[in-house]
């Protein structure tokens, strides 16, 4: 007997409606048996609200007011979270087709992983592939010395149990909240896990935080890095390992070809 577990989404919303009937869309559309989706909006002024109220009754609950920004709404959403895996899809993302009927078979086959990621597509505006991102799978190290959070929130899915031990997402931080959210996951025991093959698609727009404020995604990363190294580390003991870990996984991308299909110009993302 095929076993489908329930599978909540949180979406965290703020004016992003350009693209939010896109991002709802690719959940809904899955048809996947048992799903709970639930959209968190910060009290968007454009269009956000009436796309949300267009699909309401599809939605097992939503909000839309003021809170204190990312992390805050995505806490909020996991107050009514009932599924056995949690997705968390940001406003301007999407799900590709027959993700979660992917995702809950390799949680089925794979009792003992926490954390899964697969991996995803760069998009643009318009839906059209930038890039493939073939990565490498979770390891602790390269993500702490690399000060890189190499996976993305469109392609990972988690347990609910890991955010009953290890809790919610830091609300102080406004960029780089996943990429320390993993780290603590890590320290905390989590089990990571990669399924080759593309679940989502992240997109890359003018607006969007990894464009108009990287510079502050990595500083906001740094800091992150340095609660997490040993004590007493030397800046240059430092600048060593991130440039050894940061070879370690060139090249494994190199071995596993992700510089050899890199842009697909042509290739138009269809939303489920």
């Amino acid at each position: 007997m095929i076993s489908y577990p329930r599978i909540s989404i949180i979406t965290p919303s703020f004016n992003q409606g350009h693209f939010l009937e896109k991002t709802i869309k690719s959940v809904l559309n899955q048809n996947y048996p048992d799903i709970e989706y639930i959209i968190i909006d910060g009290g968007s002024t454009d269009q956000s609200l009436d796309i949300i109220k267009k699909y309401e009754r599809h939605l097992s609950y939503w909000v839309s007011e003021a809170d204190n920004g990312q992390s805050h709404a995505f806490n909020k959403g996991l107050e009514h979270v009932s599924g056995d895996i949690i997705g968390w899809l940001n406003s301007d993302d999407i799900y590709l087709e027959n993700c979660l009927f992917q995702v809950a078979d390799y949680f089925n086959k794979h009792p003992l992983v926490d954390i899964v990621f697969s991996d995803y597509y760069f998009i643009d505006e318009n839906d059209n592939i930038i890039k493939i991102r073939k990565e490498i799978p979770f390891r602790y190290k390269v993500y702490l010395w690399t000060q890189d959070c190499y996976h993305a929130n469109c392609a990972g899915f988690f347990r609910r149990s890991v955010f009953d031990t290890v809790g919610g997402l830091n609300e102080a931080l406004h960029y780089s909240m996943d990429y320390e959210y993993y780290l603590r996951c890590a320290e905390s025991g989590a089990r990571f896990g990669h399924q080759r093959g593309y679940w989502g698609a992240y997109r890359l727009h003018k607006k969007s935080k990894s464009i108009n404020q990287y510079a502050s995604m990595q500083k906001e990363s740094k800091f992150i890095a340095k609660q997490f190294y040993p004590s007493h580390l030397s800046t240059f003991d430092a600048a060593l390992r991130k440039h050894a870990f940061s070879l370690f996984r060139f090249s494994w991308k190199f071995l596993i070809g992700s510089y050899f299909r890199s842009v697909l110009p042509h290739k138009r993302i269809i939303v489920p």
